[in-house]
């Protein structure tokens, strides 16, 4: 891995493979092509990124929950790029120019480099949605990168010391309430956490456990809709006995200071509330002329190319790719992101050799949600798990993507660390 200047980049270099974004999908490409590529390809692999370090957005609630460092959720690019011919550019990408086949970098409204591609890979990835709800945007907390996790145990570190002052049991039963709103695996997760670390947190601070109060808010009628009926149940279950009280089937309408409001005239006390309620493609993609769907998600074809492109492909959380089978967008998951990054390094490396690329086939082969440390749900080929096994299979899988992306050395390091952690 080098660093560089992009004005440094040599303009006319002919098979230089632009990268925009270090996320699952944008770093497992990167390794993946440098890995397959001999020197008689010529091909030049230049990484586009603001920041030096990818996000592991699903250890956040670790860091929220204060038993981990911020940098567990870091894989800095330094580490895991050792010793592979990648240039990176911490710059972030402000236009594409299709036509030209060009770049623009720089700060939003600035443009302060231009660089030409052969190919050019946008994984730009996706941010927290938040929706109009009267409050919500002020007093919620999102959960999409390491400041957020940071941002939510302080917000618990300070109810806690403001209850510590309170002598009213009703008045602190209400201050060390903590809540959830989103009942897909992200919230599921964080709640999951919170329940099982805060007790032993709240004891130390010199409160009773008792009075903790733990709300997970789902507008649906269930939460964890991508998992099996029975799976759901297991969670639910789980939750509840971790004293986690689940609000289901009614709307988050407003939002203040110390309550969520619900639907029905319901008040939940929120003095800590986490929005866990989705997300949507990087809001710049609209503006790079290139065709988008309603969702905002760059619209792509069957090879992963953006539509109307032969030299753009578009991957991850910010593309939109329709499964063939029923015309349905792939959901926003990890799996699809890295399977369709894998993909596109093989139809590039074929394109420079003379290969046209085949379509991308997606296949799911299951799915793992944490439900608080050591137990989970899911399900793999077809079967469902849950309890330790299914938590020891969702490891696993961040094993496999530190193998593919790093090393032994970095999957052996990562390792050590989350078995440090007792999860």
């Amino acid at each position: 891995m080098e660093c560089v200047d992009p004005l440094s980049l040599d303009p006319q270099h002919p098979r230089r493979v632009i990268v925009v974004g270090g996320g699952y999908a944008g770093l497992t490409f990167a390794v993946t092509l440098v890995n397959r590529t001999r020197a008689s390809d010529g091909i030049e692999v230049v990484l586009v990124d603001p920041r030096p370090y990818q996000q592991a957005l699903s250890e956040l609630d670790l860091v929220a929950a204060g038993t981990a460092r911020p940098q567990f959720a870091e894989l800095w690019y330094a580490d895991v790029l050792r010793g592979l011919p990648i240039k990176v550019v911490h710059q972030r990408m402000e236009s594409v120019l299709p036509e030209e086949g060009v770049i623009q970098l720089g700060p939003r409204g600035t443009v302060v480099a231009t660089i030409p591609y052969w190919r050019l890979v946008i994984a730009t990835g996706a941010i927290a949605s938040v929706p109009p709800i009267p409050g919500l945007e002020e007093h919620a907390i999102t959960m999409w990168s390491v400041a957020d996790a940071m941002k939510l145990q302080r917000a618990i570190e300070k109810q806690f010391g403001y209850a510590a002052r309170l002598t009213d049991p009703e008045a602190k039963h209400r201050a060390l309430a903590v809540t959830v709103v989103g009942g897909g695996a992200t919230g599921v997760e964080i709640i999951g956490t919170i329940a099982k670390r805060l007790p032993s947190m709240i004891r130390r601070a010199g409160h009773d456990p008792g009075q903790l109060s733990m709300t997970l808010i789902e507008a649906r009628s269930d939460i964890l809709f991508d998992l099996p009926v029975d799976q759901r149940a297991r969670a639910r279950r789980r939750l509840e006995k971790m004293g986690v009280r689940l609000q289901m089937g009614r709307k988050l309408v407003a939002v203040d200071e110390t309550t969520a409001h619900l639907e029905g005239g319901i008040d939940v006390p929120s003095p800590v509330l986490v929005w866990a309620g989705g997300a949507h493609a990087d809001p710049d993609a609209i503006s790079w002329q290139l065709m988008c769907e309603r969702s905002g998600r760059l619209a792509i074809d069957q090879n992963l190319k953006a539509t109307g492109t032969e030299a753009i492909y578009a991957i991850g959380d910010v593309a939109a790719f329709r499964d063939p089978n029923d015309n349905h967008v792939l959901p926003m998951l990890a799996q699809f992101a890295i399977r369709e990054a894998e993909h596109a390094a093989v139809s590039v490396l074929g394109e420079a050799r003379g290969v046209e690329p085949k379509p991308f086939v997606p296949n799911m082969h299951g799915e793992f949600v944490s439900v608080g440390p050591g137990w989970g749900v899911g399900w793999m080929f077809g079967v469902n798990v849950s309890g330790w096994f299914a938590i020891v299979m969702k490891r696993l899988t961040y094993v496999v993507y530190w193998m593919g992306v790093g090393s032994f050395r970095l999957a052996w390091k990562r390792t050590v660390q989350m078995l440090q952690l007792r999860r």
